[in-house]
């Protein structure tokens, strides 16, 4: 698979002294990130917004996560580039949500109300999921476009705008990589994963390695500080619109099924399933792709990416398990076959709004052929998903990837 095209290559060349002008020095990459943060406020309206310490001190956290990119072995120019945009784009939000609050506390009172996660191993068919429940008439996920631009109901003219803006950024994307639509169909105006509302997650690290990264937000970040925000952040969208369920999809959601259960105690938790070896083979098809575009040509490591990812899927499924084991709740949870959501949509997904206490009926049963092809089931944006993918090539063999996750959830998996 040609993962990437020639438009990366020159765009490179272009930015590679800029990566190196700004990304050099301790000192070079804070004043980055300060001017950032002064465009940022700018932008927002937020010049005279004073932080409290706990938000100036995660607003630190982001300073080192540009720091960890900078670090970063073999960073490419567009690598760099999608790190300042990263960054940025969390920095908005978090300043664009305080003004909110601060212009409007009504909107904090907001009740978030049995909030639907959908969480699974990567390639499980969490989009899919999310999808279809989101098109429900009683629930929604929040768009791509509103998690860009966070705020209160825009007039028509600056929806189509945020749009317009949120579409050019994927485009751009797609002239980088000749892999990307068919490993993730996406569209401005389709529900997108909470990851675009986080400040960090493990899934930083499928777009570059960040060396040190992972341990620094196992050991010392407060996950709940990230799904306090989602809270904050969805009490924004849903205020003064009429009042749905929200479906919030992302795989690395895994690895925080634990913040999660405490930040939202009455949420209902969407666990998807697939064989673990297809899991492994995509996934790390994926991490190339994602690689590729922000490392240096020749950088990319496939059997390393094997090796990374299966110890990090593995320990993060068996965290999820063993926290959901301690909730002792089993009716908050529902779990979703791939091979069923798939293959038998027209009796899985009836079954499926059952346990989640949605109703179902003639416009959801009309639904469903539009959210199967949207996500790639019938097809992504051209009808045709060509995703090929193959373990071997990750320098793994089915046996280590079922030792590595267990009889016990592989015959889960597999059922």
């Amino acid at each position: 698979m040609q993962r990437t095209t020639q438009m990366l290559g020159v765009l490179n060349i272009l930015m590679e002294g800029q990566r190196r002008s700004e990304s050099g020095t301790t000192r070079k990459v804070d004043a980055v990130f300060d001017k950032m943060q002064a465009k940022a406020r700018k932008d927002t309206g937020t010049a005279d917004l004073v932080l409290d310490d706990k938000d100036a001190a995660l607003m630190e956290t982001l300073r080192y996560l540009l720091h960890c990119w900078a670090k970063t072995p073999d960073l490419s120019g567009v690598g760099w580039r999608s790190a300042k945009d990263m960054v940025e784009a969390r920095i908005s939000n978090l300043l664009t949500v305080r003004r909110l609050q601060a212009q409007h506390p009504e909107v904090r009172d907001e009740v978030v109300e049995r909030p639907i996660f959908v969480l699974g191993l990567p390639r499980t068919a969490t989009t899919l999921a999310q999808h279809i429940i989101a098109g429900s008439d009683s629930a929604r996920a929040p768009f791509l476009w509103e998690m860009y631009y966070l705020g209160l109901e825009p007039s028509p003219e600056e929806r189509r705008r945020r749009i317009r803006a949120t579409q050019k950024r994927l485009d751009m994307t797609l002239l980088l990589s000749k892999s990307w639509t068919s490993i993730h169909p996406t569209n401005a105006e389709w529900p997108e994963e909470d990851f675009w509302l986080k400040f960090h997650a493990v899934f930083h690290t499928t777009v570059a390695p960040l060396p040190g990264y992972l341990d620094w937000y196992r050991t010392s970040y407060d996950r709940d500080t990230d799904f306090r925000f989602v809270r904050d952040a969805l009490q924004v969208l849903q205020a003064g619109r009429p009042k749905q369920r929200w479906v919030l999809k992302h795989p690395g959601n895994i690895f925080n099924l634990d913040s999660i259960l405490r930040v939202f105690p009455d949420a209902q938790i969407v666990l998807t399933h697939r064989d673990p070896t297809t899991v492994m083979s995509s996934l790390c098809s994926m991490v190339e792709s994602l690689y590729s575009i922000h490392l240096k040509r020749g950088a990319v490591d496939p059997e390393q990416i094997g090796r990374t990812w299966l110890n990090e899927l593995a320990q993060g499924m068996e965290q999820c398990r063993q926290v959901r084991a301690a909730a002792g709740q089993p009716g908050r949870f529902v779990d979703v076959k791939y091979h069923r959501l798939t293959g038998s949509p027209h009796s899985a997904v009836p079954e499926l709004f059952r346990q989640l206490d949605l109703p179902w009926g003639p416009d959801d049963e009309a639904r469903l052929e539009e959210q199967l092809t949207r996500t790639g089931q019938g097809g992504g944006r051209d009808g045709v998903r060509r995703h090929e993918h193959s373990l071997l090539g990750y320098g793994l063999d089915p046996s280590e990837v079922d030792d590595a996750f267990g009889s016990d959830y592989m015959r889960i998996a597999a059922g």
